[in-house]
């Protein structure tokens, strides 16, 4: 990579994190403050209020961005979900081979519908619910499938680690920009090791965001925490880690991008539908029902924290950011909650979106010493002539005066006190 395109990636990411800089890229539409969408006003979408996704759609709802919900497919006539729709493909099967998904991506289980709804449901049409990311598109990737027929859901929808790694390739190769895995944990998981991974790494090429559950009440392989993935957490109603999603030892504070976002807790066992009094304690969503059509349920884990966190970074996206500084713009802008700093609860904290959207907000930013050293050594040692803009100046002064210890101060404070 030449020298001044990876200073000029460094300087965007600090603007993004710290700097309070208002970003180019095209206008996203806003939503109407009054959402009309009837789950919506009775309250019972918890989650959105939880991230303050709300206050976030004044500035962006992902307008032109895609999202991927590799997953069980998707209820393709849903109302709150058909007039998203862009592109489906249908990979079990596949036995690893993208060029062989192909055909619906249908649901026949309902966990992909849920997690659909909850990233990007259609909003403001008043029917059903709102989603994270109001105006982003959808891409239904079928890569598991249910074994009980129209007992669904009564077990689990299950498919193999090449049908995801094709299913992956498969969205990259065909415009998705973000891709939502709610899947897999478990002690199989842990023992295949990070299966899919070049497949995550092939994504992130592509300038491809992935999203990853954690999982619940399971730990990720080790080998997961360096890859370019999001790992998702999942909070409760109270903002707590929800019940199914703690004892990770120290995988969340060592992945490379950790992150919690709402999960909820079973008002039941299995999906119902959330008829407690006004007050679910789980994630009201889109769900599919055999012989049924339009219906929703409540459901709880870290696969819905995922879809919270896939829907709040399409809203990013849709500012303009690049994806890594929507990374890093999600990542410096979440509510630290638990032990300060990084912990095995919430990662780096719980997602923020209308913190993360608002150019006026300042973040943390914490690029971590070896990066910080990599950018000086790439700052000594340029001779391009390539100019950069005084923005970028700026951020690359922090890092400068960061790293010789004037203050102890982070990288967005010390722009607060020398530019504002």
């Amino acid at each position: 990579m030449e020298v001044m395109t990876v200073i000029r990636r460094w300087a965007l990411s600090l603007l993004a994190v710290g700097l309070g800089v208002a970003w180019a890229g095209p206008s996203a539409q806003a939503v109407s403050p009054t959402v009309d969408d009837p789950i919506f006003t009775q309250g019972l979408q918890w989650g959105l209020e939880q991230i303050h996704a709300p206050d976030g759609w004044a500035i962006a709802t992902g307008e032109g961005i895609t999202i991927a919900i590799i997953d069980s497919g998707v209820d393709l006539t849903h109302e709150d979900l058909r007039s998203k729709l862009t592109a489906q493909a249908n990979c079990v099967g596949s036995q690893g081979d993208s060029t062989r998904c192909t055909g619906s991506a249908q649901d026949d289980h309902g966990h992909g519908t849920h997690v659909a709804g909850i990233a990007l449901a259609s909003t403001n049409n008043g029917v059903g619910m709102a989603g994270v990311a109001p105006n982003a598109q959808l891409m239904a990737v079928r890569v598991l499938s249910n074994q009980c027929g129209d007992a669904a859901p009564a077990c689990d929808a299950t498919g193999t680690s090449e049908d995801v790694s094709a299913g992956i390739r498969w969205a990259t190769d065909h415009g998705a920009d973000i891709i939502n895995l709610s899947l897999g944990g478990g002690a199989e998981q842990s023992a295949m090791g990070c299966s899919f991974c070049e497949a995550i790494d092939y994504a992130w090429s592509k300038d491809v965001i992935v999203v990853l559950a954690a999982g619940n009440d399971s730990v990720l392989p080790d080998s997961f925490s360096t890859k370019p993935v999001i790992i998702v957490s999942a909070t409760n109603r109270a903002d707590a880690p929800a019940s199914y999603s703690r004892n990770r030892t120290t995988f969340l504070a060592s992945a490379r991008w950790a992150v919690a976002a709402p999960g909820g807790e079973d008002d039941a066992p299995g999906p119902t539908d959330c008829s407690t009094d006004g007050n679910p304690q789980g994630i009201i969503s889109a769900y599919w029902v055999p012989k049924e059509s339009n219906r929703y349920a409540c459901v709880a884990g870290t696969s819905m924290a995922s879809a919270h966190t896939a829907g709040g970074l399409a809203v990013l996206l849709s500012t303009g950011l690049t994806p890594e500084a929507a990374i890093d713009r999600l990542l410096a802008t979440a509510d630290d909650l638990g032990a300060p700093g990084r912990d095995d609860d919430y990662g780096v904290g719980r997602i923020n979106l209308a913190a993360a959207v608002d150019p006026a907000v300042p973040g943390v930013a914490d690029p971590g010493p070896t990066s910080r050293e990599e950018t000086l050594a790439v700052v000594a040692t340029s001779t391009s002539t390539d100019t950069l803009t005084t923005a970028e100046i700026r951020a690359i002064l922090v890092i400068l005066l960061a790293t010789a210890g004037a203050t102890a101060l982070g990288a967005s404070q010390l722009v607060k006190r020398q530019y504002s």
